[in-house]
Parts: structure tokens; C-alpha cells; sequence
């Protein structure tokens, strides 16, 4: 089993140019509707706490520390932080210019 040095961590770090870095935090309860458009081509790092996912099929799935996902294939109809403490997400997307 690999430890807490192994996972990888946006945080802290600045991205290539044609690079998007957000952090999202969530309080304990807190959630948001998720919109598609908003995590298109995104990589997001569950840094702290605990994300669950709302998927459109009615199923919940939890991710903890270190879980790094792509929500197109979850089809979410929203996020919640489901620990007791704050939830932090790293989200690395790529730059689109027209």
C-alpha cells in the first residue's frame, strides 16, 4: 500500500501555461450542482476530505484523499462534501482558445 508521499498534489504548484489550476473547497454539507461545461477535459485531485458524487443514474459514489477522477464518465448531477471536516479539489484543465 502506498503512503501520502506517493499521491499526486496539485496544490502548491503553478501549471504549464496552457494550463487551468482551481481549487474548490467545500464545507462539511456544502455542495454544488455540477455543470458540465465547468469540468470539460478536468482532472480533479481530491487533496482533502472526502467528495461524493451525485451521478445522474440516482447511485452516490465517495472518493477520499489522493482519489484523482474525470467526472464526464460519473455523468454527476452534483458534488458534496461528505466528510466532517473541509473538502478541498484540485481541478487541472487545459486552456481552450478559439
Amino acid at each position: 500500500m502506498s503512503d501520502a508521499s506517493d499521491w499526486l498534489s496539485f496544490l502548491g504548484t503553478c501549471p504549464p501555461k496552457s494550463f487551468r489550476l482551481r481549487t474548490v473547497t467545500l464545507q462539511p454539507g456544502e455542495a454544488l450542482g455540477y455543470q458540465a461545461a465547468d469540468w470539460v477535459d478536468t482532472l480533479v485531485v481530491v487533496e482533502v476530505g472526502e467528495l461524493e458524487v451525485e451521478c445522474r443514474s440516482g447511485t452516490c459514489a465517495s472518493f477520499l484523499e489522493g482519489a484523482i477522477l474525470v467526472f464526464t464518465e460519473l455523468e454527476p448531477s452534483g458534488i458534496r462534501n461528505g466528510g466532517n471536516g473541509p473538502l478541498v479539489l484540485s481541478a487541472l484543465s487545459r486552456i481552450v482558445t478559439p
